[in-house]
């Protein structure tokens, strides 16, 4: 069972801890992260499970801030976790979005190679791709992207190591 701090308006932490899906109150955030990866002009997804909101849509890799970590923190474990992925040093810090209850802090980070030696942890991620401008226009043309996901990268692409012409 995870829980996460519960914080204020501000970001202040209120002292309180709830369980990972407990509902918020108007007055009460939690914090997540999202981490934008490219490699060679291409931005890696990934592809939500069946039994996960947003079902096989496709997502940039990211979580829930737990109880007593910070972001950066968070973005070296669900990398981890999710992909199989260690990144050898810290992502950059784009901006922190507001979306609904929730601080998500955006990172990016370029990896020199675009591997495809990943471990997918199954309870999270369906699939995991390599794309590129095209393949990313035509997704969002088919509604395959969590409309959250695409918000936020369309607030940030202009940050991350792609040229592309969106």
């Amino acid at each position: 069972m995870e829980y996460f701090d519960v914080l204020d308006k501000d970001r202040n932490f209120l002292n309180k801890t709830y369980v990972r899906g407990t509902k918020l109150n108007e007055e009460e955030f939690n914090a997540g992260v999202e981490i934008f990866i490219t490699s060679n002009n291409k931005l890696l997804l990934s592809q939500r499970c069946l039994l996960k909101s947003h079902p096989l849509e496709w997502e940039a890799q990211g979580g829930c801030v737990v109880a007593g970590d910070n972001s950066i923190k968070t973005v070296h474990k669900e990398l981890q976790e999710e992909i199989g992925l260690t990144l050898k040093e810290d992502p950059k810090f784009i901006t922190t979005d507001l979306y609904k209850n929730q601080f998500v802090d955006i990172y990016t980070i370029d990896l020199k190679e675009n591997s495809n030696n990943f471990t997918l942890q199954e309870e999270e991620v369906n699939d995991i791709k390599w794309v590129d401008e095209e393949e990313f226009k035509e997704m969002v043309k088919q509604n395959q992207i969590v409309a959250s996901v695409l918000n936020r990268f369309q607030k940030v692409k202009n940050e991350l190591n792609l040229n592309w012409k969106l």
